[in-house]
């Protein structure tokens, strides 16, 4: 959180080394993968711990960069689980609120918490003191999801950045443009997490997609 003005986070679209890589070489700060959840805009459903750990290892060791996870929704990782993450390279998780039991707070990663559409103002308030490192506003509303990005968009999301007083990131769920990005970091914001949404499946599209907002995140 501390390395650089603006963060480009990079929402995988499966965890395998091939986007990994993609995601790394054209100029993600960060990427996160997902487990124990059916992801909302590709409809994949991701693996367990188990089943993904080693893959987690080999991006790792492979790429040596930053690296966070989802670790689930209605069903998630584990205590134990999540305990064991940060020695196979992982460096933060990301979470919904509503999703995330207590323990989730008791290990060593960084923690950003995400608040969906149904958040409201003192939840944002009292993140800080709940304990969380960043947030992830990720408050539209899936009906909505791939809309062109509007003015009061942008006033929830500030909202929320001024209220938490933590490092905010805003994820792809509108159609952000490379623009609108430069726009939205130019607010306040900490970075931004870019998905399938504009990154599409592609491994061609999703790497130049990639390197566009990269460009946009080092400015």
């Amino acid at each position: 959180m501390d390395s650089k003005d603006r963060l480009l986070v990079v929402s995988l679209p499966e965890n395998s080394l091939e986007y990994a890589r993609a995601a790394v070489e054209n100029g993600a700060d960060a990427i996160k993968l997902h487990i124990n959840v059916k992801h909302r805009v590709t409809g994949k459903a991701h693996v367990t711990w188990t089943d993904v750990r080693e893959t987690v290892k080999s991006i790792y060791y492979t790429l040596g960069c930053c690296m966070g996870i989802v670790p689930g929704a209605e069903a998630m990782a584990s205590e134990d689980e999540l305990g064991e993450m940060s020695e196979f390279g992982l460096s933060f998780f990301d979470v919904y609120v509503d999703y995330a039991p207590p323990y989730v707070l008791k290990n060593d990663l960084c923690k950003m918490l995400a608040l969906n559409h149904t958040y409201c103002r003192s939840m944002a308030s009292h993140l800080r003191r709940l304990g969380a490192d960043a947030v992830e506003i990720s408050i539209i509303n899936p009906k909505d999801y791939g809309k062109d990005l509007s003015l009061e968009d942008l006033l929830k999301y500030l909202e929320v950045l001024e209220l938490s007083g933590l490092p905010s990131f805003i994820p792809t769920q509108k159609r952000i443009t490379v623009d609108d990005a430069d726009r939205i970091l130019s607010l306040g914001f900490k970075g931004l997490i870019i998905g399938p949404i504009v990154t599409g499946t592609d491994i061609e599209s999703f790497s130049r997609t990639v390197r566009e907002f990269s460009k946009i995140a080092r400015e």
